[in-house]
């Protein structure tokens, strides 16, 4: 019988290899035999490190423009959102036209069903054979769902395909249904949470996992079926008469993490804003379902590297600053009292705002932004962020491309910007979530950084139940679940008349702002045309007032405009992928 080989690549494998490396026969030296694999604990473990690898999970390393890892200086979803831009913002840094953040995973598909077909014939014990089992369906579900949020429907392969000679077209498999993918998606994952025990090891899938990740699909599923359309005969879209049932779905997965009481809202420091921002920093925090694990400097990333400013406290190297929230985002965090977040530029007669004090136009904000953003004039270790766009002087602004430039001994714009080309914010705000404070920020190099990644929180969880229950008519559930969120965050509860679908979305923006969810949102929304139609964002600029030491805040737009175009609902298939399977069916407008 012809011997079938597992190509896995070595460097993806590399961290777990040198505990391995005695137990495999690994011959020759770019692939692991299927016997060894499925004979050895170890070679499980290692075979498991990839197939993890490959989950299309938005992390550190996620960047736009192209996909994956594509090199382009925009990590995360910094441009193609009403959140945030680039501070090399172009044209060329766009939302990307339906081309740009593609994932086909059947490699990695292949893998994981090769998995499951030999893994039942290993000799292990019954359950620790069951244990893997509900791993691998959940891995092979979070593929499917990586693939069915970009194109609707994908074929749907479960067993292990093999070339024999003569069969190419049997395995030119078309495309099913975008229905039939998520019900498949789901069913997998019911399965998975069966075979799964409650707890498993940091960066690996449990029960809870799996009803996590159902929660996060099921709201997709039923986003569609409500607010999309149906196309090339369900290829891409749902039946509307299916939008209650997976909404049903989505709540009952979220309540079984709800119900079992495994789970919080991460709430060790009574200083709100502290708080927040250590929910993504502390490793033993009760939030965290799912995380990606970074270690140095076998598996890193360049997180800091990226979002820390670039003057003054981050990398000498040069790269920082490449991620810049928009004023429209941190006026989207209202009051602790509950009210409107518009910043206070002017009075009631429209006259500018003086501020003795220029952090104050932030006091009484919601704490997430603070644990979020790093604000102008706000303090990074000891360091306080040197944002100004220019001085005005009796009048007269002043203001410069250069921050070397100086006035009446002064210089005219900050250190921090807003002003200038380069590696300074373009609207006047950093980020601050996830950036860790403990490490020396002069050693901040590529690949540096290794705080984990959080795939699947508590608090998502809450705010996935929230919007089923309030799409379902169960007002009373979906204030229960997002006055939890406020209440850790510090804000106001609302009331029960308060609790609409707009109200959960926002509540959604703020809790999970700057985390890779708002594109995906507004798009299984079906807003993102809308909100994104030749659109700028804003930046706020601080300006010193001589004499004296005050500052006023004025904005402008800034960056190139953004533009959603329906067809980008759904990405295009790789005309690649297409040549090589004559039974696919390219999405509408490509």
């Amino acid at each position: 019988m012809k011997k079938k080989l597992n190509y896995l690549y070595i460097g993806v494998l590399s961290l777990f290899f040198s505990s391995c490396a005695k137990d495999l026969d690994v011959a020759p030296q770019n692939i692991i035999q299927d016997e060894t694999v499925f004979s050895n604990q170890s070679a499980v473990t290692a075979y498991f490190a990839a197939l993890y690898s490959d989950l299309p999970i938005e992390d550190f390393n996620y960047i736009v423009g192209g996909g994956f890892n594509n090199g382009n200086n925009a990590p995360g979803t910094s441009n193609i959102t009403d959140e945030s831009l680039a501070c090399v913002n172009s044209d060329g840094l766009g939302i990307g036209g339906g081309t740009s953040l593609g994932w086909w995973g059947y490699p990695s598909v292949r893998n994981v069903n090769q998995f499951i077909a030999n893994i039942t014939k290993a000799n292990f014990p019954a359950a620790q054979i069951n244990e893997w089992l509900g791993e691998a369906k959940f891995i092979r579900a979070y593929y499917y769902f990586g693939m069915a949020k970009r194109y609707g429907g994908v074929p749907l392969v479960t067993n292990v395909q093999d070339f024999t000679g003569s069969n190419l077209d049997q395995l030119k498999v078309p495309r099913n249904t975008e229905k039939e993918i998520y019900d498949f998606i789901a069913a997998e994952l019911d399965s998975a949470a069966l075979l799964l025990s409650e707890t498993n090891d940091a960066g690996r899938a449990n029960k809870y996992a799996a009803y996590a990740l159902k929660s996060r699909v099921m709201i997709y599923a039923a986003a569609e079926a409500q607010y999309g359309s149906v196309q090339l005969n369900g290829l891409v879209g749902i039946p509307s008469s299916n939008a209650t049932a997976y909404w049903q779905a989505a709540y009952d997965a979220a309540s079984q993490i709800i119900n079992s009481g495994k789970y919080s809202l991460y709430n060790s420091n009574p200083d709100k804003a502290a708080n927040y921002t250590n929910v993504f920093l502390d490793v033993s925090s009760p939030e965290n379902i799912l995380v990606k694990q970074f270690s140095y400097p076998d598996k890193a990333h360049s997180w800091d590297l990226w979002v820390l400013p670039h003057n003054g406290v981050g990398p000498s190297i040069g790269y920082g600053s490449r991620i810049n929230p928009s004023l429209e985002l941190c006026e989207s965090y209202e009051y602790t009292d509950g009210s409107d977040g518009k910043l206070k530029f002017t009075d009631g007669s429209n006259n500018p705002i003086s501020y003795s004090n220029p952090s104050d136009i932030f006091l009484n904000k919601d704490p997430r932004l603070s644990g979020t953003f790093l604000l102008p004039f706000s303090l990074w270790k000891s360091y306080t962020m040197d944002v100004r766009a220019g001085i005005i002087d009796n009048g007269q602004t002043i203001t410069s491309g250069d921050y070397n430039t100086l006035y009446n001994g002064l210089h005219i714009i900050g250190l921090n910007g807003i002003g200038g080309g380069g590696e300074v914010s373009q609207t006047g705000f950093y980020v601050r979530k996830y950036l860790q404070p403990a490490y020396d920020n002069t050693k901040v190099v590529n690949k540096s950084s290794f705080q984990q990644f959080i795939d699947l929180r508590y608090g998502e969880i809450l705010l996935n139940y929230a919007e089923a229950a309030v799409e379902l008519g169960k007002s009373d559930d979906a204030m229960t679940a997002i006055n939890l969120v406020r209440s850790r965050a510090g804000i106001a509860a609302l009331t029960l008349a308060q609790v609409t679908r707009d109200r959960v979305r926002h509540e959604r923006q703020i809790e999970l702002a700057l985390e890779p969810h708002r594109y995906w949102d507004i798009r299984r929304w079906h807003i993102a045309d809308q909100l994104l139609n030749n659109t700028k964002l804003t930046a706020i600029l601080p300006y010193l007032v001589l004499p004296g030491n005050a500052y006023i805040y004025k904005t402008q737009q800034v960056g190139y405009p953004k533009t959603f175009t329906p067809n980008m609902y759904y990405e295009r298939i790789d005309p690649g992928e297409i040549s090589k399977n004559s039974n696919l069916i390219q999405n509408p407008g490509y």
